[in-house]
């Protein structure tokens, strides 16, 4: 049974996880009477394709974090981290709520994700260490998740649609409270066995596989975007972003240690299948249910572990895409997204990783674009411009990468054998 002190940790990790997944995958907003700046059809293109862009540089630097503070033998360290980057983050927002124009909105998302990111590592490695942290950190991180994906953050007029979709002000400083207590809780605090940490040891794997993971998803999601620009991209081509999107995913789960990179792999499917679902208003009081049904299946995922479930029902939700047409539309969302909760909760705690930036990296790669970003649908709010696809034309796209994925996951664990005892 968890202990008050874990209770603590696992409520810190849960809210931290949240504001730094806000920060690195939704747009950065600022205080309503400046919404009307955002009309400008140039100020709309740079947000929307500052987001994509921020959250790539915001895993990078989850990532690059996360490796330098995972050697510290002092857990108060790593928890100041976390602290410090939250901190920052509350300031940018402060600073955003003064703002009466949308000439800094770009730079101010970069920032966001910046501070997110550096917030997201050395929380992951706080958390990750234990298990009820680690359970809370994993519900913030896929709660997010699900809502960026199934809530609208434009409308179809490609103005913001729904403030609430972005950090509200009392939950980064809840966070910002709680993760200042656990710094001072664990000030004093050693991690017993933790190897000393050498000049030269710093592991790049894990970093080269997150700028090769990040940078190919952006380039290739932009480049397809560019496609759809003014006429409908091919079949070939739509095709060829799907083998660049498994072949990204393959390469960099090779990159990592032992069978590390299979939970890569899952986020890929997951992120794919997810654009595939069409967007709604709110959340609203769903979101609790949303909550419940992560945190049910992130314990089904911790007693009974296995990838091969989540990609099933990955495909399932592809599938279930293509056919939103014939239920009503409360139907359709509904299950939706009971059925992206369910099973990107299990997912993410049916993998167990030998190294802790890379759960840091699997779990963020939710937040990295995916190529159905690019796929205008008459369905989907998100501005990607261009004639519009055929509406079938997403579920297709997310069920061909989930089913290379599979291929992949396959073979990535024929070519890595099963390896004992974790070293995290």
């Amino acid at each position: 049974m968890p202990r008050i002190g874990d209770g603590l940790d696992a409520v810190t990790a849960f809210a931290g996880a949240a504001v730094a997944g806000m920060a690195l995958f939704l747009p950065f907003t600022f205080r309503t009477t400046a919404a009307s700046a955002l009309d400008s059809p140039y100020r709309v293109t740079s947000l929307v394709n500052s987001v994509p862009r921020a959250a790539a540089l915001g895993l990078i630097v989850a990532v690059v974090v996360a490796v330098l503070v995972r050697p510290l033998t002092r857990p108060g360290l790593v928890w100041l981290t976390a602290t410090c980057a939250t901190a920052a983050l509350a300031v940018n927002y402060y600073i955003g709520t003064l703002m009466t124009s949308a000439d800094v909105l770009t730079t101010q998302n970069y920032i966001d994700s910046i501070c997110g990111g550096a917030a997201y590592g050395a929380l992951g490695i706080c958390s990750l260490r234990m298990r009820w942290p680690a359970v809370g950190f994993a519900v913030g991180t896929i709660v997010v998740f699900v809502y960026g994906e199934v809530v609208a953050i434009f409308t179809s007029n490609s103005t913001q649609a729904d403030k609430s979709a972005h950090s509200p002000t009392w939950l980064v400083l809840f966070a910002l409270v709680l993760l200042a207590v656990n710094t001072a809780r664990h000030q004093h605090g050693v991690i017993l066995g933790a190897p000393p940490r050498l000049a030269a040891d710093l592991p790049i794997s894990p970093i080269i596989a997150t700028t090769l993971l990040a940078l190919t998803l952006l380039l290739t999601t932009e480049w397809l975007s560019g496609e759809f620009d003014g006429r409908r991209a091919s079949t070939a081509q739509v095709g060829l972003a799907v083998v660049l999107t498994v072949t990204a995913a393959f390469v960099t789960a090779l990159l990592l240690p032992d069978r590390d990179g299979a939970a890569v792999l899952l986020a890929v499917s997951l992120a794919a299948v997810a654009d595939s679902l069409g967007d709604a208003p709110s959340l609203g009081w769903n979101l609790l249910v949303v909550i419940a049904v992560v945190v049910i299946t992130v314990l089904a995922g911790l007693a009974r572990p296995s990838p091969w479930p989540v990609l099933l029902g990955a495909a399932a939700i592809a599938v279930f895409s293509l056919f939103t047409d014939n239920f009503g539309w409360t139907v359709t969302w509904m299950i939706g997204t009971g059925l992206l909760a369910a099973v990107a909760g299990y997912g993410f705690a049916s993998v167990r990783v030998s190294y802790l930036p890379s759960a840091v990296l699997a779990l963020g790669a939710l937040y990295l674009p995916s190529i159905l970003w690019a796929i205008p649908t008459r369905l989907r709010n998100w501005p990607a411009g261009g004639v519009n696809a055929d509406d079938q034309v997403p579920g297709f796209t997310a069920l061909a990468i989930t089913i290379g994925a599979a291929v992949a996951l396959a073979l990535f664990y024929w070519i890595r054998p099963a390896e004992p005892a974790p070293r995290s």
